[in-house]
């Protein structure tokens, strides 16, 4: 509004200038040319004042300009503060992120280095100054991260130990985020690997040792039920020790195995007729299913063949097989089913047994977990066979899925990668 009066004044000066003059036009147009001389000046100068970056300096000027220089100072105060308040976040957050003990790596889209913390420097070798904008890649060579980074899948984590630091074990990570960015996350678990190792070492040394005396026990076991004479309840206490005997003989081979597999992780690479393993697997366990009035039916004559350890998958296949006749009451059915499943291939074991309550499905693979310990304890299992399972499928890069309905009966799925198949039988020699 000021600017207005202002602007009506400048042409009452020229209209009275000019009309004295006997020039009532010219006056005006002089007028508005000084106007719009005197705004070109005030225009100029607002560029200058911008250009120069003096925003902390406003300046003082009449009318619509000190409004404009009003509001670009005042909006320039707050980005100010904006900014001061961000720097402070920024800063604070790289002092947390500094005193984690984990390395935090921020990778860009194409996977270089944006940023990194003081553990990421030592955990992975890594130098602020001089790595970042580097590709990640070319840092860190070791084949499974740079196979786990281009995969794309992050669901499980990396385990690795770096080659110029080959005594530390680490953890890593992949967490997507942002416009494809990722946080790499590095976790020094050495003392936890150690520990685990000792563990393991422990389990299978003491398995050892019970082998031995367990077998002697066995052994007069034997001995003391082949004698004549004795009375019914001598009987029945030999019966029921030798059961024990024959279960912790079970769970020691079982412990065993998972020993072996656990300090196997690469399984071998021999070619296995799958086909032929699923027909020994029918034999083996069809007396178990006549004596339970089961019907079995092996669907495996058209299926590939597999790289992989001949030996461990049918421990693996039979331990499945095992589990549906247990659990599958007389007269039911049992499918073992061997085939194509897109670009690979699935050992399927399907039965119409008392199945499996949802919220157990996560937990089946774990050690000694059991459904109904009762039950499975009755029925002779030592609570390892899937976890078993589980190894050996790690070693060939399958996965293990698993469908049950409660009172219907479980479907048992071993999903092998295309990698794993052998399209064309290997030639006999």
């Amino acid at each position: 509004m000021y600017e207005i009066w202002i602007l009506f004044l400048i042409l009452a000066v020229g209209l009275v200038g000019g009309w004295l003059a006997d020039h009532a036009l010219t006056g005006i147009f002089l007028a508005l040319t000084g106007y719009l001389l005197w705004q070109g000046y005030q225009l100029a100068s607002f560029v200058r004042w911008l250009a120069h970056g003096r925003l902390s300096e406003p300046r003082d000027a009449a009318g619509v300009w000190g409004e404009i220089y009003y509001l670009v100072y005042g909006h320039y105060v707050r980005e100010r503060r904006k900014r001061q308040r961000l720097r402070g976040v920024l800063q604070q957050y790289q002092l947390t992120a500094a005193a984690l003990p984990d390395a935090a790596v921020v990778l860009d889209r194409e996977h270089r280095i944006e940023w990194l913390n003081e553990a990421g420097g030592r955990l992975l070798n890594l130098h602020p100054g001089r790595d970042v904008g580097q590709r990640i890649d070319n840092l860190l060579r070791d084949p499974d991260f740079v196979a786990y980074l281009h995969s794309g899948h992050y669901e499980e984590p990396l385990v690795l130990s770096p080659a110029m630091q080959p005594d530390l074990v680490l953890e890593l990570h992949i967490i997507p985020y942002g416009q494809a960015q990722r946080l790499l996350v590095a976790r020094d678990i050495t003392r936890l690997h150690r520990i685990e190792v000792m563990r393991r070492d422990f389990v299978a040394n003491v398995s050892h040792e019970l082998r031995t005396p367990l077998s002697i026990v066995m052994g007069y076991l034997e001995t003391l039920d082949g004698e004549d004479g004795g009375d019914k309840r001598l009987r029945a206490a030999l019966a029921a020790m030798r059961q024990q005997c024959d279960r912790m003989s079970r769970l020691i081979e079982d412990l065993l195995m998972i020993s072996r597999l656990e300090t196997e992780p690469q399984s071998a690479d021999q070619p296995v007729d799958v086909p032929r393993l699923v027909r020994t697997l029918g034999e083996e366990i069809a007396p178990l299913c006549e004596a339970k009035q089961q019907t079995l039916v092996l669907e495996a004559e058209h299926g590939p063949w597999l790289r992989g350890d001949e030996q461990n998958l049918y421990s693996a296949f039979a331990n499945l097989a095992s589990n549906a006749v247990r659990y599958t009451p007389e007269g039911g059915r049992i499918l073992v089913r061997w085939r194509y499943c897109g670009d690979g291939a699935c050992l399927e074991v399907k039965d119409t047994g008392i199945g499996i309550p949802a919220p157990a499905l996560p937990r089946l693979t774990e050690r000694f977990f059991r459904v109904d310990a009762g039950r499975s304890r009755e029925m002779g299992g030592t609570g390892l066979g899937l976890a078993i399972v589980k190894h050996v499928l790690k070693q060939h890069q399958a996965e293990l899925e698993v469908e049950s309905t409660p009172g219907k009966g479980s479907l048992f799925r071993c999903r092998f990668p295309a990698e794993r198949i052998l399209r064309q039988q290997p030639r006999s020699p």
